[in-house]
């Protein structure tokens, strides 16, 4: 296995540098895009890609589209999910080859080579894959929110944790955890009543690595292969025959109101998964048939359909649909075969300056169980995220970024369509403090408004790998559909982040919404610390 590797990967490896890795930190987020945070210096560019880890991969979370020396902004991949303080890894990949003239970039898809091994089957190259690694965050966050307009202060603590120990002392155990901790200290008796009105347990799981093709996982676990499903707190076994994984899933649903263990809501079902890796990229599909019950009583049969392609050079595609079997109406069962979730996503990157998306989204809405988005990115969020979407960027030079975003929707009962256009341009490495300027406008129409939203926001580094910050603001005019009134909102937004240590980091962030006669304001304080 090692020689063929070697056979694999010799040539790219003849014909350029080892990426070079820089590690860093998600600092801010707002509804279009992420902002990382780097330890250190870095040369990283417009059109570099940011990773985060996932089960022991690294998985693409974005591609940079403007920077300074220590941070940089993009939007994330389809279907990322990502949280402040996250961990993530950004790589330069320049090419030398024994012809070149100068620096070349790779290309997305050539960084799967060195990897295929890990990806195919979610674990490390062999020499590795008994070697104990751990590594973790915790967090300690407060969002308070006050206005003039009422007279009860809101105050949220927030605790944290993300572990990962991989094969505990060098054992073939291994143990992933991702929980929070989240009460308003007003109403600690809602957390006495019910301890998961403040719990919130995302991920708890065992690994057992059976064999060299074979996982055992035991817990609260989301499966890659079957990632829309969502999490399963159960069993779940897998194995591989060459590029195919077979597996089975016997748990429950977590509860739909807190998210605690709901034995009520049993579910169970089978899948198959192929994957194909070569220098160029991967291909995975998996096929599943799963059945879930609600008090003993079958609720749902559906399959479950996901697909995702990076073979074509430059181009990404991923799919998952789900087709009912089975469902009840009403209190009664009937067979059926009819699709009721489906969301598809293609990403081309036409030249190392200009890239675009297009997706569909018809999945049922998502339950956010916690989320410090405001009123004006709620409403964003809700006309957008279903429908058709179409996002391009384009670098015309090396300072300058330009973006665009168009989304459509249509439901039967809707009584009008639901559309959105922004737009953004970023000016990068402004002044001696290489600052970062970015406006943007929004222009909405949904269902039950029409308003638009423009902005500024600039970002710079204060002091040069300890001490960066931001600060914006926007302009919000929403015509309620029916009403004689519309809000007029006036948002300012800023915030600090400083790195005390490599490892320990402390940020805040505030907003203040400024009505008519009426101001809101929101500040969020947060220290994390990485091992």
């Amino acid at each position: 296995m090692t020689i063929i590797l070697c056979l694999t990967i010799a040539p790219q490896a003849w014909a350029q540098e080892s990426p070079k890795e820089y590690h860093g930190k998600i600092s801010y987020i707002t509804s279009q895009n992420i902002y990382v945070r780097f330890d250190g210096t870095n040369d990283l560019l417009a059109g570099d890609t940011i990773f985060i880890r996932i089960d022991g991969s690294l998985k693409p979370l974005m591609l940079i589209e403007s920077k300074s020396s220590y941070s940089a902004i993009g939007k994330p991949f389809p279907t990322v999910t990502v949280s402040l303080g996250q961990d993530v890894v950004g790589r330069s990949h320049r090419m030398k080859t024994a012809q070149a003239k100068g620096e070349t970039h790779v290309s997305e898809s050539g960084l799967k080579a060195v990897e295929a091994v890990s990806d195919s089957t979610g674990r490390e190259p062999e020499e590795s894959i008994y070697k104990q690694r751990i590594r973790g965050r915790m967090s300690l966050s407060s969002h308070s929110s006050f206005s003039n307009a009422t007279s009860s202060d809101s105050h949220r603590v927030r605790y944290s944790l993300s572990l990962q120990a991989q094969n505990i002392n060098d054992s073939r155990l291994s143990l992933e955890t991702y929980a929070n901790f989240s009460y308003l200290s007003s109403n600690w008796a809602a957390v006495q009543d019910n301890v998961f009105n403040a719990l919130k347990i995302y991920s708890l799981a065992l690994l057992y690595q059976a064999g060299d093709r074979s996982d055992i996982w035991l817990g609260r676990k989301i499966n890659p292969n079957l990632s829309n499903i969502g999490a399963i707190d159960g069993l779940q076994f897998e194995t591989g025959v060459k590029n195919f994984r077979f597996g089975a899933v016997v748990g429950f649903r977590p509860d739909y109101l807190d998210y605690s263990f709901n034995a009520d809501l049993l579910e169970y079902g089978l899948y198959a998964a192929h994957q194909v890796n070569t220098g160029n990229g991967s291909v995975r599909s998996s096929l599943a048939i799963f059945e879930q019950t609600n008090s003993g009583e079958t609720d749902r049969r559906f399959l479950y359909i996901q697909h995702s392609n990076s073979l074509l050079e430059n181009l990404f595609f991923f799919l998952s649909s789900e087709i009912d079997l089975y469902k009840t109406n009403d209190g009664t069962g009937q067979n059926t075969f009819s699709l009721t979730s489906f969301y598809t996503a293609v990403r081309y990157r036409m030249t190392r300056r200009l890239w675009a998306d297009l997706s569909y989204d018809n999945r049922k809405n998502v339950i956010y169980y916690e989320t410090f988005k405001n009123l004006v990115d709620q409403l964003t969020d809700e006309a957008t995220r279903q429908g058709v979407q179409f996002r391009v960027n384009y670098r015309p030079a090396d300072l300058i970024t330009l973006g665009a975003n168009t989304s459509y929707r249509k439901r039967e009962s809707d009584s009008r369509a639901s559309t959105s256009y922004y737009g953004f341009v970023s000016l990068n490495q402004l002044s001696k403090l290489e600052a970062t300027v970015t406006l943007s406008a929004n222009v909405l129409k949904t269902v039950y408004l029409d308003g638009s939203v423009f902005g500024a926001r600039v970002y710079t580094d204060l002091i040069p790998g300890k001490l960066s910050s931001s600060l914006g603001y926007r302009h919000v005019d929403y015509q309620f559909v029916g009403a004689e009134k519309s809000l007029i909102q006036h948002l300012s937004e800023w915030d600090v982040n400083w790195q005390i240590a490599r490892k320990l980091s402390f940020s805040v962030s505030g907003e203040t919404t400024f009505e008519k006669s009426d101001h809101y304001n929101r500040i969020y304080i947060n220290l994390t610390k990485r091992f």
